[in-house]
């Protein structure tokens, strides 16, 4: 039998992925494949691939994984823990290891050998080769001292994994003591470099009592911000009243702005505060500053400049101690020069800006964002527990976020909807750019709701019928994983003009 060679230079440390694919090199010395998987055994019972060796490799393959309720022949062979052939043969119902991920000839050789240490079966390696019969009797004991080495490196990479999720969940727990010391960064989750920035910056202006501009994309959090810099103010226990500017023509922005009297108006039955007063020796938000009609703004200045201003239809001069925060998602330099935005007004207001990031920016605090969304969708459907698999947390990573944080929230709680277990995976993962060529989620969800809505639910049942090759009815159908009646969901493909792929 020839040796087999695993000599490691005692100077060179390496790390989990170079040592498994040191160890599966090695394997191939002696036991010829076209494709060796390393697979994990997870908690929520699936098997998930960690690594990939042999020129059949692909990326699909790397995404993949196995829910073992549906494979009770891989189930039984994790159960046994002995090293197990697979032989392919010319029957149409047999189902492949990896169906759907690789073109692999019928007749096939085909080896699963679960991996275990210390009684604990800590998943499964499988090797595949093109040729029938390759893996002789010889061969499969070899497997079977070899499964045992490749455990122990597999054991090694997940207490590597585990320490790396320990460090974030560290961190994900110094945001949470930051709030709690402080809670006015609660709800302020993030690690990455220009998100700390913005911390820092709030901390720097917060107690100054300076009027502070929040600049960033729609759904980067201006209106959070804004409310931590007043929690950190001396005037934390004073109001801190919001109003967003947007839609508002002139005469109802002086109305919510500054009130007012009984009679002044048709429909004004009585007198009315507006957000001046409310916010009086508190902290006032002007959300979309740059929508606030030109016609108003002078007042709005004489408001800050001089703390006063009167109520609409009335005489009565009315003194108000506000701080001001504004917020606004366009370029308000360049509405000074249309002639759109007062230049003194804007001065007044841009004494300290606060430049929010886009999520596509900081890509590092989507895990923690994520998990931190889960919770509330958790809470919110009634204690019912979500988690994301490798490949939807992979697909989350790669995506742009036009809608930022706002659109990362709205896309877990779709998933959430439609997974029947908690696991979300990819084919549950909806992007709004995906049913919509439209930016602003208002103008899909007025005038194109039951268009989008067909496109969401066309998008679903393809990505489930090409998860599950075509296959309707029975175990492992589209219709089961999508927890629906096959004569239903055939209905509904036929409705939306859905062909098997």
């Amino acid at each position: 039998m020839k040796n087999i060679n695993l000599t490691i230079d005692e100077n060179m440390l390496l790390t989990p992925q170079q040592t498994m694919e040191t160890v599966l090199e090695a394997i191939k010395e002696v036991i010829p494949y076209d494709l060796a998987v390393i697979m994990s055994k997870e908690e929520n019972d699936h098997l998930k691939v960690r690594y990939a060796s042999g020129p059949l490799k692909n990326e699909k393959l790397m995404q993949f994984e196995i829910e073992l309720d549906d494979r009770p022949d891989i189930s039984r062979a994790l159960e046994l823990g002995e090293v197990r052939l697979v032989e392919e043969t010319e029957d149409p119902d047999h189902h492949d290891t990896y169906d759907g991920v690789l073109d692999l000839p019928l007749g096939h050789s085909c080896m699963l050998a679960p991996l275990q240490l210390n009684n604990r079966t800590l998943g499964l390696m499988t090797l595949d080769h093109r040729e029938c019969d390759i893996f002789t009797s010889q061969r499969v004991k070899i497997a079977e001292t070899l499964a045992r080495i490749v455990a122990l490196a597999l054991a090694q990479s997940l207490a590597t994994d585990k320490l790396l999720d320990l460090n974030e969940a560290l961190i994900y727990e110094r945001n949470k003591l930051i709030g709690e010391e402080d809670s006015a960064f609660s709800g302020m989750i993030g690690r990455s470099k220009k998100w700390m920035q913005v911390i820092e910056r709030i901390k720097l202006v917060a107690p100054t009592g300076s009027h502070v501009m929040v600049l960033g994309e729609t759904g980067t959090g201006k209106e959070l911000v804004a409310n931590s810099i007043h929690r950190l103010s001396q005037r934390a226990n004073a109001p801190f009243i919001a109003l967003n500017c947007s839609a508002l023509n002139s005469s109802l922005a002086e109305s919510e702005l500054f009130g007012h009297e009984k009679g002044a108006f048709t429909g004004a039955v009585t007198s009315r505060k507006g957000r001046f007063e409310l916010a009086n020796k508190g902290t006032l938000f002007l959300d979309e500053i740059g929508d606030l009609p030109l016609e108003i703004q002078p007042k709005l200045l004489r408001a800050i400049q001089e703390g006063s201003f009167e109520r609409v239809g009335g005489e009565a001069t009315i003194k108000s101690d506000v701080r001001i925060i504004c917020a606004t998602h366009v370029n308000l330099e360049e509405k000074v020069q249309e002639g759109k935005f007062r230049e003194d007004l804007y001065y007044r207001l841009n004494v300290f800006p606060v430049v929010l990031p886009p999520l596509r920016e900081r890509k590092e605090d989507i895990s923690l964002l994520a998990a931190r969304f889960l919770e509330r969708i958790s809470q919110k459907f009634g204690g019912r527990h979500f988690y994301l698999s490798d490949s939807a947390m992979k697909l989350l990573n790669d995506h742009e976020w036009n809608g930022n944080i706002r659109e990362l929230q709205n896309t877990l709680e779709r998933a959430a909807i439609m997974t029947r277990t908690g696991l979300i995976k990819p084919e549950f993962i909806l992007f709004e750019s995906e049913y919509s060529t439209k930016a602003t989620p208002a103008k899909r969800y007025v005038d194109e709701e039951a268009g989008a809505f067909d496109e969401e639910v066309k998008k679903v049942i393809t990505r489930a019928l090409e998860k599950c090759s075509g296959k309707i009815y029975g175990k492992g159908g589209a219709a089961e994983l999508l927890g629906l009646k096959p004569t239903t969901l055939q209905s509904k493909m036929k409705k939306l003009g859905i062909e098997l792929p």
